[in-house]
């Protein structure tokens, strides 16, 4: 069991799943999610500023968080997700792109609860040419290994 206190930082680890976005897959998603017509609809994708059929953000998020799973890691004493920062969409994924998530941990911040701690994590989705498309930190409230040996 890894706790907080565990975790190394500036570490980087790549996916070693990929995910390859498809007209299909683009367009089932964005039916059910977000009907947006250059999501859905070639015709509307051709006339936009994309000039091509690409996929909903909330698309990519899921994939993001799908792809960060297929890292390997032992269990964790993670608790709950405080939530996101920092969310960008750097580009857009497109046919063809051929996806890979980017982890690493960048900070440790303690709680105001002892046997607690807060660590902050970089997530970043990125293309076969290497372009990043969606990047946010991730804060996840963790168990502390000093405040569990001090009880």
């Amino acid at each position: 069991m890894l706790y907080w206190e565990d975790i190394p930082l500036f570490q980087a680890v790549v996916s070693p799943a990929s995910y390859t976005l498809t007209a299909d897959n683009i367009k089932g998603f964005a039916t059910e999610w977000d009907p947006f017509p250059p999501h859905v609809d070639e015709a509307a994708a051709a006339s936009s500023p994309v000039g091509s059929l690409f996929a909903a953000g909330v698309h990519l998020l899921s994939i993001t968080i799908r792809l960060s799973h297929s890292i390997l890691s032992e269990d964790t004493s993670s608790i709950a997700s405080r939530g996101w920062e920092k969310l960008r969409f750097h580009r857009p994924g497109v046919v063809g792109d051929e996806l890979r998530v980017r982890v690493v941990h960048v900070e440790r911040r303690r709680s105001h609860r002892p046997e607690r701690g807060i660590l902050i994590t970089r997530f970043e989705l990125f293309n076969q040419k290497g372009d990043t498309l969606v990047s946010f930190d991730s804060q996840v409230v963790m168990l502390r290994r000093t405040a569990l040996d001090a009880a």
